[in-house]
């Protein structure tokens, strides 16, 4: 795999499975400080369920000893992660209450109230809620502090919206600078579209045109959305380094120590 830099191609950090998708690898981002995140630590991804035996094969390779899952118990259920020897599997729920409508098919999505109220404003408001009182991050962060427990996967369903939260908690963390992250964010666009299209051809006779751009708005991951991550921290602790402490149980020693762990 090559290595490159904060502009890095998503080519270049995307590992290509055959049953799973958005599957990606955090590490050449700069740092604020000119380090640069190790590769091979930690990966984000959507569902893990459709993982080929080659999938399996591939996955042995990445040093991963920990799948962290944001999603709940019905999503779970349905699409259960799989159990891989030497590999523990830990699940949180990172939003309250279950997920409606994720373990349904497309169709029944698009025709529920929840899809009904979707819009760029709530999304970003579901996603800066995350960032506060969640055991989710919580859990996740007391994991990553202890080196035995990487590399690790963490994921949700699409890997776009929970796993997005999350992997800008670690690259904030780690003092990756918060345009970068965007950048990581955004290119669930890339490797979300194939799916997308796919989906959204089987639905087209089925959807009104508000409906379809309703679809557009779910399926994306927009600026504004993680944009309200740091926005919802900076007005409830004022900066980075307090939100780590309060919310997190993360230290400035403990920051310390994580990117001296993980940064090259």
């Amino acid at each position: 795999m090559e290595k490159q830099g904060v502009t890095a191609s998503p080519k270049s950090r995307i590992i290509p499975f055959e049953g799973i998708r958005n599957f990606r690898d955090m590490g050449g981002y700069k740092t604020t400080d000119g380090r640069t995140v190790k590769y091979g630590v930690f990966y984000r991804s959507a569902e893990l369920t459709g993982m080929t035996e080659r999938d399996k094969e591939i996955f042995s390779t990445l040093g991963i000893k920990y799948i962290f899952d944001y999603r709940d118990d019905g999503e779970a259920s349905v699409k259960p992660d799989p159990v891989i020897e030497g590999i523990i599997n830990e699940r949180i729920p990172a939003i309250a209450g279950e997920v409606q409508g994720l373990v349904q098919s497309m169709e029944d999505i698009v025709k529920s109230e929840l899809f009904k109220n979707i819009n760029i404003t709530g999304l970003a408001e579901m996603y800066g809620k995350m960032t506060l009182n969640n055991s989710s991050y919580k859990r996740l962060f007391e994991v990553i502090q202890n080196p035995e427990n990487l590399g690790i996967v963490h994921h949700c369903a699409a890997g776009k919206d929970r796993t997005g939260v999350g992997a800008a908690l670690i690259l904030s963390a780690l003092g990756v600078p918060k345009e970068t992250i965007i950048e990581d964010y955004l290119i669930t666009n890339e490797t979300m579209r194939e799916f997308q299209e796919i989906i959204k051809a089987e639905l087209s006779g089925q959807l009104t045109e508000e409906e379809l751009l309703l679809f557009d708005v779910m399926m994306a991951a927009k600026e504004e959305y993680l944009q309200a991550v740091f926005t919802v921290i900076k007005d409830t602790y004022g900066n980075m380094d307090i939100y780590f402490e309060k919310e997190l149980n993360l230290t400035a020693a403990d920051r310390v120590a994580l990117q001296n762990l993980w940064l090259e």
